[in-house]
């Protein structure tokens, strides 16, 4: 399944992909931009949400069956209307399904209407409590938090898909199963759940992983709008064994309360991120950072593939963080 999952990826990434419509009710179809995928009694049960529409209820269809393919016709096909799932924005996945995950992604990448653009979202707590009020609106809050990069990049199947084609672990957001709202990251790799991170944790590692987010924090009696500039993963050596790793973000930064703070802000950062790298130690999760440690040192990737997955675990790490 991998192959089939690498070379249908290297195709999409040729051709791109357009943007998604939002949910809505025409006539008899219901199209829908919210999927929730769970297993109940050994099946996989798929609920499908679309938005309510100015004085109406928010549409909902169900569809149970032990493959995607079979869930999703019960879901299309159920009821007196047709059910369109061709452009979902949004999957959220019961923690408790984290096996799931590999066939859905196999099942997005055969079906033709399926966008794999769609932002993948892990749901912890009463899965149920999702579907009580109107989850394809309170998305829209998330998704535009992510489109707008506020502490996190949302994970699309495309990505989600990428690495588990080439083994290597992903973090896929975690939202609240009562209000949806995004507490922190789980670390998949590639079949099960290796790791829970919380919101800081999670703000570390998207630091780690250079993503160009913003977000704001305090230090004390002083607040701060913060954006990351450059997060720098340098390999340390001794001869040519790997012997630690030093972490260097740099961080620009907006006073929006008080008169100092820089200094127990820059140390505050720095211990997100060093609290974030031991989970990941931890988890032994070193795949997913070994092509930002190459980056620091690409004349020395050779010995840096063949020794980080063995001793990433246990590296000294040093991290240094300004803020300008």
């Amino acid at each position: 399944m991998r192959r089939v999952l690498f070379l249908l990826l290297a195709v999409l990434l040729l051709a791109g992909c357009a943007g998604t419509p939002q949910s809505r009710e025409a006539g008899r179809t219901l199209v829908v931009s919210v999927l929730g995928a769970e297993t109940v009694d050994g099946q996989l049960r798929l609920t499908a949400a679309a938005e309510a529409r100015e004085e109406g209820d928010p549409a909902q269809s169900h569809g149970t069956g032990p493959t995607p393919a079979a869930a999703m016709e019960a879901l299309a096909g159920g009821g007196d209307r047709v059910v369109s799932a061709a452009h979902v924005e949004h999957l959220l996945l019961d923690r408790a399904a984290a096996d799931r995950l590999p066939a859905l992604l196999d099942y997005a990448f055969r079906d033709p209407q399926q966008s794999t653009e769609t932002q993948l979202w892990v749901v912890e707590g009463n899965f149920a409590s999702v579907w009580e009020a109107d989850p394809a609106r309170r998305m829209e809050v998330l998704k535009t938090a992510g489109r707008d990069k506020q502490g996190f990049c949302p994970v699309t199947l495309r990505q989600a898909a990428g690495a588990l084609a080439q083994g290597e672990p992903v973090l896929l957001p975690v939202v609240d199963g009562e209000t949806l709202a995004r507490t922190g990251a789980v670390l998949w790799d590639g079949a099960r759940f290796t790791a829970r991170l919380d919101r800081d944790e999670a703000l570390g590692a998207a630091l780690l992983l250079g993503q160009r987010i913003h977000w704001t924090a305090s230090a004390g009696e002083d607040a701060f709008s913060l954006r990351l500039v450059r997060c720098a993963l340098r390999p340390r050596w001794k001869g040519d064994r790997l012997a630690g790793l030093t972490v260097v973000c740099t961080l620009e930064g907006v006073r929006t309360g008080g008169d100092g703070g820089k200094s127990a802000l820059e140390d505050r950062t720095a211990e997100t991120i060093r609290r974030a790298l031991e989970k990941l130690q931890r988890a032994n999760a070193g795949g997913l950072l070994l092509g930002r440690a190459g980056l620091a040192q690409p004349t020395r990737w050779r010995l840096l593939e063949a020794q980080w997955p063995r001793l990433f675990s246990a590296l000294p790490v040093e991290v240094k963080v300004t803020v300008r």
